[in-house]
């Protein structure tokens, strides 16, 4: 799994989750406990430098100081330095601000009216989510997903 943070003057702006595949878009199987955290901290005060802090067997930490149009490059560099091929994205914007809002509220129905869609609406991108985790592991999503929530609610 990759997790790609993006902060500016210290906040959290966004954050993206991919899934590791194979050129067919197929979870690989090898790849599926492999974790890699990118942060990417923007400034105007450029400083290319490249940190891996942690880098032990599945897991790699990054933190990369760099301009909004330098950072693709130094994604590319990442994925190209460990070898992987091809990402697939594991959560779309809505589905994120469903998990949000449903670990707020703890009711499909107030979350629903929260995000100003329909419970079925709601339902579904629940059913999404799900089906789209498919090639993660039980763990893993549970340290995404508290991750992903603790983030965004503080």
């Amino acid at each position: 799994m990759l997790l790609i943070q993006s902060f500016v003057e210290g906040i959290l702006l966004d954050i993206a989750s991919w899934g590791m595949t194979d050129a067919l878009s197929i979870c690989e199987a090898e790849k599926e406990s492999e974790k890699i955290q990118t942060n990417l901290i923007f400034t105007d005060n450029i400083n290319h430098t490249r940190q891996v802090n942690k880098n032990s067997g599945d897991s790699s930490f990054y933190f990369v100081a760099t301009n909004t149009t330098g950072s693709q490059q130094h994604i590319k560099d990442i994925l190209i330095s460990k070898k992987i091929v091809g990402l697939t994205k594991l959560l779309t914007d809505c589905e994120i601000g469903v998990l949000k809002e449903l670990h707020k509220t703890r009711n499909t129905k107030t979350a629903a009216n929260n995000l100003h869609i329909s419970v079925r609406t709601f339902t579904n991108h629940r059913f999404n989510i799900t089906k789209s985790w498919v090639c993660l592991r039980l763990r893993q999503r549970i340290l995404f997903l508290n991750k992903l929530v603790l983030r965004f609610l503080r």
